[in-house]
């Protein structure tokens, strides 16, 4: 059994206050077994997850679980 410590709301709440962050949002994934996760939409100009965006999921407990090029932005999937 995996114990959930992740605090999505208060990651959700944070990260929008980062320069590179478009936008963070809740949301249930049925990819991900119904579990809600955090998306957060990135960029354009960003390849990568820059070290403000990790240090707050760290802050929350939170990690990546995938990221992928959308068009001109890169989405990151936080559980």
């Amino acid at each position: 059994m995996s114990i959930q410590t992740a605090n999505l709301e208060a990651a959700a709440e944070a990260l929008p206050r980062h320069p590179t962050v478009h936008d963070a949002r809740l949301v249930d994934r049925r990819d991900y077994d119904g579990r809600r996760v955090l998306e957060i939409v990135l960029g354009p100009e960003v390849d990568r997850v820059p070290p403000g965006v990790l240090r707050s999921l760290a802050e929350s407990d939170c990690g990546i679980e995938a990221v992928q090029q959308q068009g001109a932005f890169l989405i990151a999937v936080v559980t």
